[in-house]
């Protein structure tokens, strides 16, 4: 008695993975030594440097595509999405730790330059809408248009940091510093979502190297859509973060 067994296809699904690169771990490096900067401020600048050469790097890569997502959802979108909601824990762990070193706090909440920080909030906020408006530029293949907003929200990004630092700068002057437990409570949250602003504007950096290449389009979309989600988080946690830190007494 002879069976015949159904034969298997031999479809080959194409694997696209990216070329060797030490760029990945360059940006990591650098992260960290921006991080250090908090307590030691002479890695600052070197992680900086560090990190902005690893983002240049960077932007020699080739963004991979992803045709068949087996979620009938991108990916890459998923995993921002992901990882999205990790940081949503991370920054919930952080504020809940801030919240009860600021009951303790006495007076040091009073020295915080609310009329600065309230500009800072709505400088980000104009930034998210730069970044809808450079998604939207990208998407009617408007590559001018799109690294104009790119450069807007880029500037308006630089902005809050300088206006950032200039509230930890008088801060200090007040001596309330990272040696207090509302201080480092205080420096460290604020101090990581400015880390995180700065990475987006990092990778603002490697969108605009690759749209003054030339190796931009419609297509891309995807990947300024990708930064616009990261980037909108970023600016919903500082409303938190602001509504908490400075108008709740």
């Amino acid at each position: 008695m002879s069976s015949h067994l159904p034969s298997v296809g031999h479809a080959h699904e194409e694997i696209h993975l990216p070329p060797p690169s030490w760029a990945p771990l360059i940006v990591g490096f650098g992260a960290t030594l921006i991080g250090a900067g908090l307590l030691f401020p002479l890695a600052l600048p070197v992680g900086l440097i560090v990190f902005l050469a690893g983002i240049w790097k960077m932007g020699h890569f080739t963004l991979l595509e992803n045709p068949h997502p087996s979620l009938k959802v991108d990916h890459r979108l998923l995993g921002m999405w992901v990882f999205l909601a990790s940081e949503i824990m991370f920054f919930a762990a952080l504020l809940s730790t801030f919240l009860g070193y600021k009951a303790r706090a006495g007076a040091a909440g009073a020295l915080l330059n609310v009329p600065l920080m309230t500009i800072g909030t709505f400088v980000l906020l104009s930034s998210s809408f730069a970044a809808v408006s450079a998604l939207s530029a990208i998407q009617a293949n408007r590559m001018i248009a799109f690294r104009n907003w790119l450069i807007t929200t880029m500037a308006l990004g630089g902005l809050f940091l300088i206006l950032e630092l200039t509230e930890w700068l008088e801060l200090i002057g007040h001596g309330i510093t990272t040696g207090t437990l509302y201080g480092s409570a205080f420096f460290t949250l604020t101090g990581l979502h400015g880390m995180h602003v700065l990475i987006g504007i990092g990778w603002m950096v490697f969108l605009l190297i690759r749209t003054l290449r030339g190796t931009m389009s419609s297509g891309d979309a995807i990947g300024v859509e990708i930064f616009g989600l990261y980037w909108h988080f970023v600016d919903i946690v500082w409303i938190v973060l602001f509504t908490v830190i400075y108008l709740l007494r």
